[in-house]
């Protein structure tokens, strides 16, 4: 199999996750939520540069066009192909308690904007916005946990894995 860059790309992201959570510091809950965070975007975007790479893979022309895990099964029905990484993927979405769809929902929270109640005032003195437990679609807020990002990475490692032997295969 010919090293792609979007393989390149998936494995830059997991390293960064992986050295995100070496750095954490469970003692600082700042750290933290910040932590939990910065590792939903990097394994998002491995997740996004894993379908592209799927896609690459299989021959799909324009593989940047692949946004989610339906686009890319809709390429590749085109082409004739239905390939069971691309078909795990969407199942995994589908399924709102995997991994992968809570990994989703999280990083999908990092862009709407808390409900505010009050703000408080934290042990270090800094004023902390306390917010809704609700998400402003109703969803249940993520609660940003490093176990939570370390499963998220685990997961993800072990799926790419997976599906890049299936690939050689192939």
């Amino acid at each position: 199999m010919a090293l792609s860059s979007y393989l390149s790309a998936v494995n830059q992201k997991c390293l960064f996750a992986t050295q995100l959570l070496a750095s954490a510091n469970e003692k600082n809950s700042h750290q933290t939520e910040a932590v939990a965070q910065s590792v939903a975007l990097q394994l998002y975007q491995a997740w996004h540069w894993h379908l592209c790479d799927i896609a690459s893979s299989y021959k799909v022309p324009d593989a940047d066009r692949v946004t989610d895990a339906e686009s890319l099964i809709e390429m590749l029905e085109a082409m004739g192909k239905c390939p069971a990484e691309a078909l795990e993927m969407r199942c995994l979405l589908a399924d709102r308690d995997s991994w992968a769809a809570q990994l989703l929902t999280a990083h999908s929270q990092l862009y709407q904007l808390p409900h505010i109640r009050k703000a408080e005032m934290d042990a270090d003195r800094l004023p902390i916005i306390a917010v809704d437990a609700l998400a402003a679609d109703g969803e249940q807020r993520v609660e940003w946990r490093l176990e939570s990002a370390r499963e998220w990475l685990e997961s993800m490692r072990e799926l790419i894995e997976r599906h890049r032997d299936m690939m050689v295969e192939f």
